[in-house]
């Protein structure tokens, strides 16, 4: 744990320690005719959970929530706790190779969500040791709800202090990501507390048969956003296909948005989409490749053909599942000023997301010399060059993110640009320099400027999540 900050180290010490005071309250209140059917939730629990099903993420999801359920209705809240918080240290210690600190911490914050999502079925007349009826449902949902919140609130808090995001918009996200699936995980859990109470208690062993259903479900229910990654890394690699002399470009501006974004504190499901947009901003580049090679010779049709880019590209993201992506795609070449294009957006009309990627491609264009920018450039001259164009081309506020990330080393490559191939403005074998960046830059004008004329010093263009050192603690739960 030395090396989590201290905050985290705090939270998570007063977690594990709020969990141990619960187990020992457990331990002393329950009676010993209650350890029999304990025990087997337990196992039952212990091994449910060593069968993961990993979301799009890669994050564990383990499908226990309906047995917890169960116990909660049959035992109370302590009971639930006891079996949800002793199963998963039994499982994690079995399966994973995981340190002390992060098998305590996801087992007390699991334990800890399903023991308050127990009092609150409890306090709103949820009966312990009872079948429940339709006069309780209201507490069932409240019992789903709860653990629901609670848990996802223990996990974006953990994410929101490690990754610097906001806390409220990354709860939400969480909350809401399950929250059906847990709903309808519901009846199961009913009908198996119903047949526990009147039937036998060994009547919970037919869960075993439908565990594999369960896992098959999860997986589905995850197969939707494994498939839509596979379209991106897709498209991604068709980009670079396209234009291999710009091979990397956009998982290089993807890494360097995620990490303003990071700067700006923003939620967890807001920096994905903005990742996903920075991978997809030239994806209607495809099919422009010969544009781009003779970038330098434009004539007007051909220039309108190149901005076009945008469009093709946003009606491609749009098939994605969200819309905002889209937007982004759309917009990363309107400017702070309202002067850009496909629509003059102007300021905070211009979608959050785009504002960040044009900052990151335009970093990433000028330092490894790719169209517009006719040579490549120091990382002094494009820090410099972003920093004059706060409040024309770009968001001042992303403008001083971005500096921050320069300044922390948030993106290794940022000081030191990967070696790449010439500029395709430059032509093959090239050894002089181009003009330095105040000089006109006649294409420039002509291609974003409509024909009006400017230079470089006001030019009309904009130019993975970050891999986490620490391990993740956090464990999700469905079914």
């Amino acid at each position: 744990m030395q090396k989590l900050p201290v905050q985290l180290i705090v939270t998570i010490s007063v977690i594990i320690l709020s969990a141990t005071g619960v187990f020992l309250c457990a331990a002393y209140s329950l009676d010993w005719t209650t350890w029999p059917g304990l025990g087997l939730f337990f196992f039952l629990i212990a091994f449910t959970a060593s069968f993961p099903v990993s979301d799009p993420k890669g994050v564990p999801v383990i499908p226990i929530t309906t047995l917890v359920f169960t116990a909660i209705i049959v035992y109370g809240s302590l009971g639930g706790f006891l079996v949800a918080s002793l199963g998963t240290i039994v499982s994690y210690i079995l399966t994973r190779d995981w340190p002390l600190w992060r098998v305590l911490f996801n087992s007390a914050q699991i334990g800890l969500s399903f023991f308050l999502a127990g009092l609150a079925y409890q306090a709103l007349g949820g009966r312990v040791g009872a079948p429940p009826t339709f006069f309780q449902v209201p507490a069932i949902l409240v019992l789903v709800l709860v653990d629901r919140a609670a848990n996802s609130f223990f996990v974006s808090f953990y994410r929101s202090r490690l990754k610097r995001a906001s806390l409220l918009p990354t709860w939400a996200g969480l909350a809401l990501e399950l929250l059906w699936s847990n709903i309808l995980s519901t009846p199961l859990a009913v009908l198996l507390a119903v047949l526990y109470l009147r039937v036998h208690p060994l009547i919970l062993l037919v869960f075993l048969g439908a565990l594999p259903f369960q896992r098959q479900a999860l997986k589905l229910y995850f197969l939707r956003g494994q498939l839509y990654a596979q379209i991106v890394d897709a498209l991604v690699i068709a980009t670079d296909v396209n234009f291999p002399k710009a091979k990397g470009h956009s998982q290089r501006v993807a890494e360097l948005s995620v990490a303003i974004a990071r700067e700006m504190r923003l939620a967890d499901p807001e920096v994905e989409a903005i990742r996903i947009g920075a991978l997809l901003h030239d994806v209607g580049m495809i099919g422009l490749d010969d544009l781009l090679e003779r970038f330098g010779d434009l004539s007007p049709k051909d220039a309108r053909r190149l901005e076009e880019h945008v469009l093709v590209g946003a009606e491609i993201a749009r098939e994605l599942p969200r819309k905002d992506i889209a937007l982004m795609v759309l917009s990363h070449h309107e400017r702070y000023d309202g002067t850009g294009y496909p629509r003059r957006l102007k300021g905070r009309e211009i979608p959050l997301g785009a504002r960040i990627i044009a900052v990151a491609e335009t970093y990433e264009s000028m330092t490894a010399g790719y169209p517009p920018y006719q040579n490549s450039h120091s990382h002094g001259e494009a820090l410099q060059f972003i920093q004059d164009q706060a409040g024309k081309m770009f968001d001042p506020e992303v403008v001083q993110a971005f500096v921050r990330v320069c300044e922390n080393g948030a993106v290794a490559w940022i000081e030191s640009p990967p070696s790449l191939p010439p500029s395709p403005l430059e032509g093959e074998g090239a050894e002089e320099k181009g003009p330095p960046l105040a000089q006109p830059a006649s294409l420039l004008a002509k291609v974003h400027l409509g024909g009006r004329g400017g230079d470089l010093t006001e030019p009309e263009v904009s130019p993975l999540s970050i891999d986490q050192s620490l391990p993740t603690p956090e464990e999700r739960r469905d079914l």
